[in-house]
């Protein structure tokens, strides 16, 4: 949910279920309403992050719904002992294994604890070494190339020549056979640089005009880096062209093996280092899967480079390891006291021999029995009861209170929920400041931000403050070039309002030297804290003010634009940087775009395709419709009569038939 690429992926797997169910199913991407439309006819298939998963179980829960999910299929199973994420897939499964009635089944290629997991999930295990495309792992070490065999061992494969560049290229990469190009190869090329431009093009229309000159020259040669430091919409052009083959090769961070879906004929990993600390297996099983994928290549190949000496003997030790096993999250009594608020609000249990039954469906009864669980357990509840987030009556009955009920609902732990609660409540104490939106800004500066502070940015923008913010600050306890937590927020709060001012994204990552991608995600994770700290609001009725607030704040911090320009990125295909070349142009409504013609759009707007202004055209028509109807009160047949001699684009026929379904088809027949 927090990160635009699982996002990203989700829509990706919903696409490709939408093709294989075709009308049997409908398979949207689940990023909106809680809970969910129910369809009377029809199977739906929620594709989601594990954040978006657990609030659907949640909210089906609450509902007493639970019943309409049959299956829960769970991708990379080995996460659940991945931290804070994998006690989530843990809760959400304990919570289904509790409450529903259906199947699960979990898929992972990096798991060695099998049997306990079996346990947990009370399945049957299925497991198979078949690879449809064959995959060969070589180890380069010095001049020595070695394959490495099933069990873990390293076999001679070749001995390399003498590295002549060794001074400008200690790794020999750079040892490239440059072939004379053929005649009729002059075309292709010609028309892969072409393909290459328009990537440039598109990318420094969604950056705003800003690309690193760097990232021009390599990408012109075939050539590109991935790292979380790029922009969202560089990575996604950046994995769109490698995936049809534009660019050859791509220089990735261990992003490469936390999802990043770019299958490759080849993987080079330079070193078996991350940071100071070696790779582990399962990191190394999972990038180098990356190479030979079915539907791409017939075989694949990976090559780790690896220095003799201390750095050889851990990689070959870890070669003939075996993976970590997984273990539960909820040994941490952090975590299962965020799991035991979760249960008594969703009234799942309401005593302490009802939270160990439930918890008996969890990992963590799987690995240190009933005895353990149950001490746990009752040292959770006695914790949460001294912090006021549960409450218990004679008869040992739990009720979550209004603070624990509010941290269910804004999906914190009690940890952050009691510092929040803390936080705001003095906030409110000292006073809003309504000169500007500053104050709430740095409310939503979220916590666990960090970055090098430039001391003398800080001291400027903090003397650029109103007298009553300089104040409001004082209150807090923050003076100038004051290090520390409460610094770093207010550093935080300062680089927000400068995109609040509508900066370009560019001039501020700039400006407060931080990369681009690390700007976006400081973005996400405020608007996420925004949102959060709206629903926490909501049943404090002493943080009334925030809950009225808040929620407009999310809407334009989200989009990060004008509010002029919000309706206009309801347009498929628009974003902040064509929602200001469509205003500039006198498009200023989605009704104005609506009625132009696409040909138009193309004459007034700089480096825009044809399909995309067809497109905006369509989806503005749509849109304008919907607006009609809910003004107007119409019956979706009644609009759709009126739109039908708009609709001659097969994409919105397809669009409109999809949406309605029979009642769309019957409608086209009675008009004939």
């Amino acid at each position: 949910m927090h990160s635009r690429a699982a996002t990203e992926e989700t829509k990706t797997i919903g696409y490709a279920l939408t093709e294989v169910f075709k009308s049997e199913a409908k398979s949207p991407n689940y990023s909106g309403r809680i809970p969910p439309i129910k369809r009377r006819r029809e199977v739906s298939i929620y594709v989601a992050t594990i954040e978006k998963a657990n609030s659907l179980i949640n909210s089906l829960i609450e509902t007493s719904e639970l019943d309409r999910i049959g299956l829960v299929v769970v991708d990379e199973l080995h996460m659940i002992g991945d931290g804070s994420r994998g006690t989530i897939i843990e809760q959400l499964l304990c919570k289904y294994l509790t409450k529903g009635f259906g199947q699960i089944i979990g898929m992972s290629a990096t798991l060695s604890n099998i049997d306990e997991l079996a346990g947990f999930l009370r399945a049957y295990v299925y497991s198979t070494a078949f690879r449809p495309v064959e995959l060969h792992e070589f180890v380069r070490i010095g001049q020595t190339m070695w394959k490495v065999t099933p069990t873990g061992e390293l076999e001679l494969n070749a001995e390399l020549p003498p590295n002549r560049l060794s001074k400008a290229d200690p790794d020999g990469l750079c040892q490239l056979l440059i072939g004379v190009i053929p005649q009729r190869s002059v075309e292709v090329r010609k028309r892969k640089l072409e393909e290459k431009k328009k990537i440039l093009e598109a990318m420094k229309e969604d950056c705003e005009g800003q690309l690193s000159p760097l990232m021009e020259n390599i990408i012109l040669a075939g050539i590109a880096y991935h790292h979380s430091g790029l922009a969202h919409e560089e990575r996604k052009h950046i994995e769109a062209a490698y995936s049809d083959g534009i660019l050859c090769v791509v220089c990735a961070t261990s992003t490469l093996a936390a999802g990043v879906n770019m299958p490759a004929r080849r993987v080079i990993i330079k070193s078996p280092m991350i940071g100071c600390s070696p790779l582990g297996k399962a990191q190394y099983l999972q990038m180098i899967g990356r190479a030979g994928r079915a539907g791409f290549d017939q075989k694949g190949d990976s090559i780790t480079i690896v220095r003799p000496g201390m750095e050889e003997r851990q990689f070959r030790a870890m070669l003939c390891s075996p993976v970590n096993s997984c273990t539960s999250g909820l040994a941490s009594l952090e975590y299962l006291s965020s799991f035991v608020v979760d249960l008594v609000t969703l009234k799942i249990a309401n005593s302490l021999d009802s939270l160990c039954e439930a918890l008996t469906h969890s990992l963590l009864y799987a690995q240190v029995g009933f005895a353990a669980v149950r001490t746990a357990t009752s040292e959770a509840v006695e914790k949460l009861k001294s912090e006021s987030l549960l409450a218990e009556d004679d008869e040992g009955i739990l009720t979550s209170s209004q603070l624990g009920t509010a941290t269910f609902v804004a999906n914190l732990s009690p940890l952050q929920a009691q510092r929040l609660a803390t936080d705001l409540s003095a906030s409110l104490n000292n006073g809003l400041v309504f000169s500007s939106h500053f104050h709430l800004l740095f409310t939503i500066a979220p916590y666990d931000a960090a970055c090098a502070v430039d001391w003398d940015l800080f001291h400027t923008l903090y003397l650029a403050l109103s007298d009553s913010e300089k104040k409001l600050l004082s209150s807090y306890g923050i003076p100038e070039r004051e290090a520390g937590d409460a610094a770093m927020r207010l550093y935080i709060g300062l680089l927000l309002q400068e995109i609040w001012k509508q900066q370009p994204h560019a001039v501020v990552a700039e400006r407060f030297g931080v990369d681009r991608g690390w700007l976006q995600n400081i973005l996400q994770s405020a608007t996420s804290q925004a949102a959060a700290i709206a629903k926490f609001s909501e049943k404090i009725p002493s943080l009334w003010p925030l809950r009225l607030l808040l929620p407009e704040l999310v809407q334009r911090l989200s989009d990060c634009v004008v509010v002029e320009l919000i309706p206009l990125m309801a347009i498929d295909g628009v974003k902040r940087g064509r929602a200001r070349q469509l205003y500039a142009a006198g498009y200023k409504t989605v009704a104005k775009v609506a009625k132009a013609n696409y040909k138009d759009l193309l004459r007034d707007i700089v480096h825009l395709s044809r399909f995309n202004a067809i497109r905006m055209v369509n989806s503005a028509k749509v849109s304008s419709l919907y607006l009609y109807r809910c003004q107007n009160h119409l019956t979706v047949e009644s609009s759709l009569c009126a739109l039908l001699s708009l609709l001659k684009q097969r994409l919105v026929w397809g669009y409109w038939a999809r949406v309605c379904g029979d009642s769309f088809r019957a409608l086209l027949i009675d008009q004939g």
